[in-house]
């Protein structure tokens, strides 16, 4: 049997590795070390032995021995540079690879470019399908785009579910617009198949030489905030580096870190807009509504800090600070002797796409004693266009087993389709206001909120209108049918002590049947 000396190893290795390997090799030459006076072993030879050892070196065997060693010490080379599941360059290899092609471009005056790709929502491909189909995605997806690169372009693994391309001689990012767009076509077209009800996408982020920067880093950095760009504007679709996009970048990361800081410190707190019965016009329960409470009083809107809630954890973050908020607010609530209410939360899709949100919502309403039928969770129609759609109705499914409502949010302005409020468990439908702004004024509005009413009543569905300002709406209203409203001509969104005020003053009481009336007459 033939071993490769150490050297020959250690010869692969850069520095970072290399005392970690010539330990192992120690112990293991010391593990194998044959007994005395055995002919194969090489470790005590005498100095009488060279002339012996020159001969063999000349011997046809040694040369086949030398031969396997370099073709061993070559594979062992390319293990350490290539990625082992798609073959592709390791992210350090490319980086190598990169600045040998950024020193060339250098000295022949010519551009480069370099595409960062990230398949859109493949941790949800890997939740839904399993690692193995994701592993199987992976390795179809580096295939595919080697097919569309020239002999003189690089391909590479970056890690996860990340992919670098580097392309020579562009001079703009109108060269490459066509590999573009075929690689955006074409990435992604395996999960599909997997799984059809699963949808995926890719999105690129591009940094060209000299224009982006000069240095491997730069360019990499600056192709990284493309690509964020690009999955904050939709996603499945590339964007190409410039300057603002670093002002943009910092400025968000300064917002979400004061948005983090202020959560930490209870500034952001729920305001609630009551919802009220239109046959009575009592009061019925509220939508919890976030506030940012700034030092000297004055109050944020969502719409403020939206930035910072466009990023999936500080949505999360959010999201958990009002859940655990609201139901501090019903706890003190019935410990003050208030009557029960419903209060209803919105809920964004990387909540829901977690996998544990109705087990936290759970855990929460029973650590204060509060019935899951006091909750509503709201959505808006575009949640119901999310990728994981799979993942989506295990959520909703779970959330109204336990007795949570689902309010469909902002209705008619998406794109949802009636198939959703057949296949989804939503218990209302909050009519936007847009609809109710001229719903006396103008008959297409009229008629709109007609059929919405007329749609929710057949299927059984609850109806909320939003942004009920003036009289005339709500006689509108009420001669169509509408069941809740909320807006201004009830009450804005108000402090929690001045919620539980409102609802003693303006609750709804539950209408007697006929069976209860008898009863307390006997």
């Amino acid at each position: 049997m033939m071993l490769l000396s150490r050297d020959d190893i250690l010869g692969v290795y850069d520095s970072p590795g290399r005392e970690t390997l010539e330990l192992l090799s120690s112990a293991f030459e010391s593990a194998l070390a044959p007994a005395k006076g055995d002919r194969s072993s090489r470790a005590r030879k005498s100095a009488g032995d060279d002339e012996n050892e020159e001969k063999e070196k000349r011997s046809p065997d040694a040369s086949k021995e030398s031969a396997a060693r370099r073709a061993i010490a070559k594979r062992l080379r390319h293990a350490t540079q290539h990625d082992s599941l798609t073959g592709l360059c390791n992210r350090q290899h490319f980086q190598d690879l990169f600045k040998r092609a950024l020193a060339r471009a250098r000295d022949a005056g010519s551009g480069l470019a370099f595409l960062l790709m990230d398949l859109d929502n493949f941790k949800d491909v890997n939740n839904t399908l399993g690692h193995q189909a994701g592993d199987a995605i992976l390795i179809e997806t580096g295939e595919t785009i080697q097919t569309l690169l020239s002999a003189d372009d690089t391909l590479g693994r970056f890690g996860g579910d990340e992919f670098a391309l580097l392309i020579p001689n562009v001079s703009s990012a109108e060269c490459i617009s066509s590999i573009i767009q075929r690689l955006l076509s074409v990435v992604g077209a395996s999960v599909p198949r997997l799984s059809p009800n699963l949808r995926s996408s890719a999105s690129l982020g591009v940094s060209l030489f000299p224009d982006h920067g000069s240095e491997v880093s730069e360019l990499i950095q600056n192709a990284e905030l493309a690509l964020y760009r690009a999955k904050a504007n939709g996603r499945g679709r590339a964007e190409v580096y410039a300057p603002h996009m670093r002002a943009a970048f910092t400025q968000r990361l300064d917002q979400m870190s004061a948005f983090r800081t202020l959560l930490e410190a209870g500034s952001v707190r729920p305001y609630y807009q009551p919802q009220v019965r239109l046959t009575d016009r009592r009061s019925h329960g509220f939508e919890a509504l976030a506030r940012w409470i700034l030092p000297n009083g004055d109050i944020l809107f969502p719409k403020d800090f939206q930035a910072a809630l466009e990023d999936p954890d500080a949505a999360i973050l959010l999201g958990e600070h009002m859940l655990q908020s609201v139901s501090d607010d019903l706890c003190r609530w019935r410990e003050g002797g208030m009557p029960p209410c419903k209060v209803s939360v919105n809920v964004t899709a990387p909540e829901l796409n977690r996998g544990d949100y109705p087990e936290k919502v759970a855990a929460v309403l029973a650590a204060k004693g509060i019935p899951p039928s006091q909750l509503t969770i709201e959505i808006t129609e575009t949640v119901l266009l999310d990728e994981n759609v799979t993942q989506l109705a295990k959520t909703l499914n779970d959330l109204h087993k336990l007795g949570v409502s689902i309010a469909l949010d902002d209705f008619g302005t998406g794109f949802a389709t009636l198939t959703h409020l057949r296949t989804h468990p939503i218990d209302q439908i909050k009519i936007d206001r847009s609809f109710i702004a001229e719903l006396t004024s103008n008959d297409d509005d009229n008629a709109i909120v007609r059929a919405m009413l007329s749609l929710a009543r057949s299927l059984g569905i609850e109806t909320v209108a939003e942004g009920l300002e003036t009289e005339a709406q709500l006689r509108c209203l009420q001669m169509l049918g509408c069941e809740y409203a909320q807006g201004f001509y009830f009450s804005r969104a108000v402090t929690a002590d001045e919620a539980e005020a409102y609802f003693r003053a303006h609750r709804a009481y539950r209408r007697a049947t006929f069976a209860q009336f008898r009863l307390a007459v006997a």
